[in-house]
């Protein structure tokens, strides 16, 4: 065994002293994995890619604000150079498509490495999926499972638009796998209320409850009193009675209306046209030891 350790040993140095021709970018290559290798591993590094989040953000009814929350919250993420992926529901008709001006933008800068429909935004850290609805194709139902896993593999965090379409199918075994659900409702408490004295519970409410994360959208100061939220705890409360007060976990203010018009006009998000008002979809945002997860 000692003899032919020391001809291995022997040939691989002889291997090694050869002169070996490479191009340029093959030496590039082999200096950023010689870096990669060698530079130590630490604890808080092999926390950030542990801590992947898939998040399902659904409305309670239409116009609630889903999309709008949701999509905001994915290029904040991005803007902090962590790479997310953004869906819709599969199987629905794309708002995003419309709202971003698909075409133009992905004609001005497509995406050369997959041929799924896809907009690369916020230094390609923001990959947003969007089905073109014109497509004359047949397209079995979805097996949600292998759906989420396909969306699930290239970035850390994604973020699934479920907006109001929680009661299909598809939306309810979604629910099923994600790590977090955030239901989002806006100040028209009258629809609110209906929705909980006459809908009733769906599944995912009771088995779910544990990810569920609840939303306030579109508030304001006179709103966020005591008496009031009590009340808005109390209408929360009517799907599950047994287990006590919901209570509301964010608040997101209302948005200057001029702002998020001249957004929409001009087919961006929010924050693509106005990066100041971050500070508003912060507290939405994980941390974990001050770095943004």
């Amino acid at each position: 065994m000692f003899h032919q350790m020391n001809r291995f040993v022997t040939r691989f140095r002889d291997l090694e002293q050869q002169a070996l021709s490479h191009t340029p970018e093959e030496e590039r290559q082999w200096r950023t994995l010689k870096d990669k290798l060698s530079s130590p591993q630490t604890g808080e590094d092999h926390q950030s890619v542990l801590s992947r989040r898939c998040i399902a953000v659904t409305s309670l009814y239409a116009q609630a604000g889903a999309s709008f929350l949701s999509s905001n919250v994915a290029y904040i993420w991005a803007g902090n150079r962590i790479p997310v992926t953004f869906s819709e529901l599969p199987s629905t008709i794309s708002y995003f498509y419309f709202a971003l001006d698909y075409e133009r933008r992905l004609n001005r800068k497509a995406n050369p490495y997959t041929s799924a429909p896809m907009l690369l935004i916020q230094n390609d850290f923001l990959r947003i999926q969007i089905e073109p609805p014109f497509q004359k194709k047949m397209t079995p139902p979805i097996d949600a499972a292998h759906w989420l896993l396909r969306t699930c593999k290239d970035s850390p965090v994604v973020m699934i638009d479920v907006s109001s379409h929680w009661k299909e199918k598809a939306a309810q075994q979604i629910f099923e796998l994600v790590d977090e659900i955030w239901v989002v409702f806006d100040t028209d408490l009258a629809r609110l209320t209906r929705l909980f004295l006459v809908e009733p519970a769906p599944s995912w409410w009771m088995t779910e409850k544990r990810k569920i994360k609840l939303i306030a959208n579109k508030w304001n100061q006179q709103l966020s009193r005591t008496s009031v939220m009590k009340r808005i705890s109390g209408t929360l409360s009517l799907w599950d009675q047994e287990s006590g007060p919901v209570e509301v976990e964010y608040v997101l203010p209302l948005m200057n209306g001029e702002k998020v018009g001249d957004a929409h006009v001009k087919a961006s998000l929010l924050l693509e046209q106005f990066p100041e008002e971050e500070h508003a979809f912060s507290p939405l945002i994980h941390t974990y030891k001050g770095r943004v997860l």
